[in-house]
């Protein structure tokens, strides 16, 4: 018994230091819940709202390092669960596990799977992006992305808001892009939410 807690005590003092070097998600990123004229932080939180179409603000605190964000959105928790000191799967597949969408998001949509992901950034040079809007303030980047509909990527079925009755899972990550081409990016930061429909 004293072995097995001496165990615990050295993971969570490894796991602990581990996460030290790292910055806050809020630090890079703020992701928020906005329905009604309410604005809930989704960072590592759990959200109450309505049966009805709402908003995912990102505001971006470093815009020229990160202006970008990795997410996965399902109804079952697979990357959920995992603990910060646990890799992705297949990270460094990552970016071809994203799945093709239509930039400035025209059916106000989020895409649901248990395995792939969406990413959203914004390329100035372009004025390219998948938010509905982008705004600029005070140094910071934000992006709206209006979601009326769930679109049941691995069913190919699209789904409205109203209809849904399950809580979605929400894994986000932020990666560094690497300079080589060949090496695998590195995680800046990882943080979850879970909206819940009342």
């Amino acid at each position: 018994m004293k072995k097995a807690k001496f165990f615990i005590l050295i993971w969570l003092v490894m796991s602990a230091v581990r996460l030290s070097g790292q910055e806050k998600s809020t630090d890079i990123v703020e992701v928020y819940v906005e329905q009604d004229g309410h604005r809930y932080l989704l960072n590592n939180n759990t959200v109450k709202i309505n049966r009805k179409p709402f908003t995912l603000v990102f505001v971006f605190k470093q815009p020229d390092r990160y202006n970008g964000i990795y997410i996965n959105t399902s109804f079952v928790s697979r990357y959920f669960k995992l603990y910060p000191s646990e890799a992705i799967p297949d990270f460094r597949y990552l970016p071809q596990k994203v799945l093709s969408e239509y930039k400035f998001n025209p059916n106000n949509e989020i895409k649901v799977h248990p395995e792939f992901f969406q990413y959203w950034g914004y390329d100035g040079k372009r004025n390219w992006f998948k938010f509905n809007k982008i705004e600029k303030k005070n140094g910071r980047l934000i992006g709206y992305r209006v979601v009326e509909h769930l679109n049941l990527a691995d069913k190919n079925q699209i789904l409205r808001v109203e209809d849904n009755r399950f809580p979605l899972f929400m894994f986000f990550t932020v990666l560094e892009k690497s300079e080589g081409k060949f090496t695998p990016h590195k995680e800046v930061v990882r943080f979850k939410g879970k909206i819940k429909f009342r």
